[in-house]
């Protein structure tokens, strides 16, 4: 798998490291391939993480996946750009009207 925390914190790493003193004036982005709005989002990430060769942790901590309610999605978004420094995020035309409340809420922030 190489969407775990850990792959991603190594390709970033190699992004660094090639980009040297510029790396600062980079602009990180990922593209979600799963967004789902529910309640229950550890049962999802229980569901789905052996399909995708991870553990239920790793998966809920892929920066290709959004989970939960609003508020658990943007604050994973929020740490996410924190530890990884990604600001922007590419989501498929069907998760747009789900995520659509995510955006009034990040505005600004």
């Amino acid at each position: 798998p190489s969407a775990t925390p850990e792959a991603t914190e190594r390709k970033i790493g190699w992004i660094r490291e090639a980009a040297g003193d510029r790396f600062d004036s980079i602009e990180l982005g990922t593209r979600i391939h799963l967004a789902i709005v529910t309640d229950d989002r550890a049962a999802v990430f229980e569901a789905l993480a052996g399909g995708f060769g991870m553990t239920p942790e790793q998966a809920a901590g892929s920066p290709h996946a959004l989970c939960g309610t609003i508020e658990q999605i943007a604050e994973d978004l929020e740490l996410r750009r924190e530890r990884y420094g990604i600001s922007t995020i590419g989501l498929s035309a069907a998760s747009l009207e789900d995520l659509a409340p995510l955006i009034g809420r990040l505005t600004g922030t």
